[in-house]
């Protein structure tokens, strides 16, 4: 810790290098150190972290870089630690990356509707030594409508058991603003919204940005916004005017992604 203190307090004041920028985030009384390269190598260290740490990794527009980030999240953060990554997307593209093929998904651990519920540990797939992942399948798409109150914790019920396993739970949020999104927000801990360099990116962010904050106000007093992350950058000619425009809305890291 000390010398993660001293590495802060030495670049204070300095400007960090184009290619390799230390981003630090003061979250409640845990320091959140992202290291995002041109190689788009992530790595985060909590400092006084807890059992089942969950972020969200979530943007309603599509093709914003969701997938890719969580995959590369989960794959640093189990270079140290136990971590479980949820595919929460019917589109299942981190499934497609992971498996070869799959038979059970998260889906069939919700009880929508009073389908039999599948113990979670019977869908929880192995990647390696310290990172396992559950499948997602276009089942989830139906995943819609609450016609109870208890739709809205379906995937928070399902990861509370897991906690105590795992030192961080990563979800790849889906592209919506629906009942799969307000699920997430409510078992997660805390938020990251990537958000490609493009001007047509910033549109619905408001509308992202008005879920959360109801989110935070009404069902999940303890969710933490961290920030936008400008994702597959390239030029610096509209950085600024593009970071102001998401400032509208949501924090922004002074990380970049390069294209």
């Amino acid at each position: 810790m000390s010398n993660i203190e001293e590495k802060r307090n030495s670049k204070k004041n300095t400007v960090p290098k184009p290619k390799k920028v230390n981003l630090y985030i003061y979250v409640k009384r845990e320091l959140l150190v992202v290291t995002i390269s041109d190689k788009m190598s992530i790595e985060v260290i909590i400092m006084k972290k807890h059992k089942g740490f969950t972020i969200a990794i979530s943007n309603q527009k599509g093709g914003e870089g969701k997938t890719t980030i969580s995959l590369l999240l989960a794959d640093a953060l189990s270079l140290k630690n136990r971590v479980l990554l949820i595919d929460w997307d019917p589109q299942a593209n981190a499934t497609k990356l992971l498996l070869n093929e799959t038979t059970n998904s998260i889906y069939n651990s919700l009880g929508y509707r009073g389908q039999k519920k599948l113990p979670i540990d019977k869908v929880i797939r192995n990647i390696h030594l310290n990172l396992d992942f559950v499948p997602s399948s276009i089942s989830l798409a139906n995943f819609t409508t609450p016609t109870e109150r208890d739709d809205f914790d379906r995937l928070k019920d399902v990861i509370f058991p897991l906690k105590k396993s795992y030192d961080y739970i990563l979800l790849d949020c889906p592209p919506s603003l629906g009942l799969g999104l307000e699920n997430a927000l409510l078992a997660s801990d805390y938020i990251i919204i990537p958000v490609q360099s493009r001007a047509f990116s910033v549109q619905g962010l408001k509308d992202l940005s008005e879920t959360i904050k109801k989110i935070q106000q009404k069902a999940n007093t303890e969710l933490i916004l961290l920030g936008a992350l400008l994702n597959q950058f390239e030029g610096s000619r509209a950085l600024s005017g593009l970071s102001n425009s998401i400032k509208k809305y949501f924090p922004v890291f002074n990380t970049i992604i390069l294209k």
